[in-house]
């Protein structure tokens, strides 16, 4: 799919080249500042200074970005060597690469690309930051810090780096201080989503009822946004509020597909309401949309058993044994159901 994405930009572009020989100044705008402008149209344009202006290396920069967050991480990196051999000074384009090697999971060069960055500008929150998600990755929690409060000298309302602060935290079992942290990154940024997940998660791990606002906050950043509604839907039915979790599944698949939210009502009818027909249907929507969904099967044959309907329920608990042969639960209600007669 990526491939046919960057398939239709090119082409754009292509048809961007042969179209139009507007002012620079023009073109800046419509790429840069034009709030409407759409990403197929921003990168239509930016192929068009470059075809106008090939020795301008932040454009090459902002194309190899452009094409990284395509996954079409080659393509970025040859535009980022374009841009280094044009200015080797600038931090910003060493950065690019090192989200580039990032996104190949080359973490030792990310990180020594980040040090060339920061020896040329040390006051570049980008680089320290990146550098102190890397010394996070392998659990250099005291360098991941001193990176993050280098930035906040910078910066000090960078929300981002409170958030990687309170990871941090969390991590070190500072729950008091991971609070506190996320709380300063949503005060300077309250539509953080990520972070006011974060405190919902936190909340709710210490029962404290704040945690539904806090979910409630993420979703209402946007009301069409399901990852946001499920999360805000499984809080409440761990919360033993079977009602108002239903009420949002619903809501969700009302909006989009979803096999989770298919999968959670269908748990809803089995165990809550004693549904098993209700049940069955849902844990069937749920495997049509992901047939690998093994808990789904599971719970169908289950379902299937507790409906009276035996042969069924045997046909699918064998069905899961063939895919996962381990699975104790499968092994355990076949064998509890006999031989067929």
């Amino acid at each position: 799919m990526k491939h046919k994405f960057l398939i239709f930009l090119l082409g754009l572009s292509i048809f961007g080249f042969w179209s139009c020989e507007n002012d620079l100044a023009q073109q800046q705008d419509k790429a840069i500042t034009q709030e409407e402008t759409s990403p197929l149209d921003a990168f239509d344009s930016l192929n068009i200074l470059i075809k106008q202006h090939p020795k301008d290396a932040q454009l090459h920069n902002e194309r190899a970005k452009f094409f990284l967050l395509a996954g079409e991480n080659n393509l970025a990196f040859a535009d980022v060597n374009v841009a280094l051999q044009i200015d080797s000074t600038d931090a910003d384009i060493w950065i690019t690469l090192s989200d580039i090697y990032m996104a190949k999971e080359r973490f030792v060069d990310s990180r020594e690309i980040l040090f060339r960055a920061e020896k040329i500008d040390p006051k570049n929150t980008n680089a320290l930051i990146n550098l102190s998600r890397l010394f996070l990755i392998y659990r250099e929690y005291a360098k991941s810090l001193s990176y993050i409060d280098r930035a906040i000298d910078v910066d000090p309302i960078l929300h981002e780096a409170y958030f990687l602060k309170a990871m941090i935290k969390l991590e070190q079992k500072d729950t008091t201080a991971s609070l506190y942290n996320y709380q300063q990154a949503v005060n300077l940024s309250p539509d953080f989503f990520d972070a006011w997940i974060a405190l919902g998660n936190l909340n709710q791990a210490q029962g404290k009822a704040l945690a539904e606002q806090y979910y409630l906050n993420a979703f209402e950043l946007d009301t069409n946004n399901t990852h946001a509604q499920y999360i805000l839907a499984m809080y409440y039915q761990q919360t033993d509020r079977i009602e108002l979790a239903e009420k949002n599944y619903l809501q969700i698949i009302s909006k989009a597909e979803n096999a989770n939210a298919w999968y959670n009502l269908g748990y809803l009818n089995l165990v809550y309401y004693g549904d098993y027909q209700e049940a069955i249907k849902c844990f069937q929507k749920s495997l049509n949309l992901n047939p690998d969904y093994n808990d789904a099967l599971f719970n169908l044959a289950y379902s299937l058993e507790l409906s009276g309907d035996k042969e069924d329920a045997r046909q699918s608990y064998k069905k899961l044994l063939k895919k996962q042969p381990n699975h104790a639960g499968a092994v355990k209600q076949l064998n509890g159901l006999g031989d067929p007669k």
